[in-house]
């Protein structure tokens, strides 16, 4: 038979054999001499043998199993009976500490029905190993983040919808570091305190917060964090205005083919598409007045420096007050109710890209365990998949 290091120094092998269900290693520890846990004095007194079947990493696509010989000691001090014990076994569990790390490895990226159809090893029990792992290792993360020495964060704040009916999960999201610091059920503001007042956050490290529209958010913010700066996300910003030509352009029933070019940059048409939209545009000059509003919101954000780009939006804003559609003259309200948090990009110019791509992310986790009914373990599946080492600036 093939001879492969075991890589556990604790035991030696006393015998291995290729049976039908995978190879079978005879152990037993190295160790003649354990301490009491009752007294601690040491003891070499065995006081029976008995025989433990644990499985372990797999060689070349075979099963492992170890029997391993534990021996009981009696203490000559106190005579209690006690077992030897055993750092990579934990008590009364059947499967080696590096074999459960490995199944939980495996979890991550894969559901855990898959792992234990693939494995084996019945689906309460590879339950039971995963949550217990990832329990820890949450701990660990979280304590490795509150060590942290960052000393400015700079924070984003979304929902994403985790069940039909509108129910909703806040996420809370270091901008910088690209990782999910947490989450919490509904969209309220009580949520959002909820999730911006753990110990890691303070009013000196909390510097910027990225947020859409959504006002609860924007109330929890300013409640906690008064002085932190408020940045609306330019997509949602962007969205209110080609929304608004999309209502426009409904108004004219022949249209209903042309919404893609109407809504998509100019300079990303073809040449064939460029023209299909300027004959759009001399046929319904009332619409062309819509159209030339969302590209002039969008030479808005090309803009460099604050003060140029309050000009240009006070300007936006009266020239879709004018405008004869009910739309532009209803984004144009809204904007001008939030200038300031718009503005506020041109000083710190961080957008919610970063937490839209993890809540794409998040949206996977849950359709590849075809959704949760523990929403604890989906939050926590979601902490340990989405909270990385990952480190650098976001660029606007």
């Amino acid at each position: 038979m093939l001879s492969i290091p075991l890589g556990l120094p604790e035991f030696k092998v006393i015998k291995q054999e290729l049976l039908s269900y995978g190879y079978a290693i005879h152990v037993e520890k190295t160790e003649t001499q354990e301490r009491c846990p009752h007294c601690g004095f040491a003891t070499s007194s065995v006081h029976d043998r008995r025989t433990r079947k644990v499985r372990d990493l797999a060689i070349f696509h075979q099963p492992v199993y170890l029997f391993v010989k534990v021996k009981r000691y009696r203490c000559r001090n106190c005579s209690q009976v006690f077992s030897a014990s055993l750092e990579s076994i934990q008590p009364n569990q059947h499967y080696t500490n590096r074999f459960c790390e490995y199944l939980y490895e495996l979890c991550e990226g894969s559901t855990i029905q898959e792992v234990s159809r693939k494995h084996r090893i019945p689906y309460t029990t590879l339950e039971r190993i995963y949550y217990s792992i990832a329990s820890k290792k949450a701990k660990e993360r979280q304590t490795a983040i509150e060590a942290s020495s960052q000393e400015e964060m700079v924070l984003s704040l979304d929902e994403i919808a985790v069940k039909k009916g509108h129910q909703y999960e806040t996420v809370l999201m270091d901008a910088k570091a690209g990782s999910v610091m947490g989450m919490h059920a509904d969209r309220q503001c009580d949520s959002a305190i909820h999730l911006l007042s753990q110990n890691v956050l303070s009013k000196e490290r909390v510097q910027t917060v990225i947020l859409d529209m959504w006002e609860p958010y924007h109330k929890a913010v300013r409640a906690l964090f008064p002085s932190a700066s408020i940045v609306i996300d330019k997509y949602h910003v962007v969205q209110k205005v080609t929304q608004a030509l999309d209502q426009a352009r409904k108004e004219f029933s022949p249209l209903k083919k042309a919404r893609y070019l109407l809504l998509k940059g100019c300079e990303k048409l073809r040449k064939d598409q460029r023209l299909r939209l300027d004959d759009i545009l001399e046929e319904y000059p009332v619409l062309s007045i819509a159209y030339y509003l969302k590209e002039l919101f969008r030479d808005f954000y090309r803009t460099d420096g604050y003060n140029e780009a309050k000009e240009r939006l006070e300007e936006w804003i009266q020239l879709a007050k004018q405008s004869p559609f009910a739309s532009f003259q209803e984004a144009a309200n809204t904007l001008e109710r939030w200038k300031e948090p718009i503005l506020s990009y041109f000083l710190c110019p961080y957008t919610n890209a970063r937490i839209e791509g993890t809540n794409h992310k998040i949206k996977n986790i849950k359709r590849r365990a075809y959704g949760y009914r523990n929403l604890e373990r989906f939050r926590l599946r979601v902490f340990l998949e989405c909270t990385g080492n990952t480190t650098g600036s976001q660029v606007a």
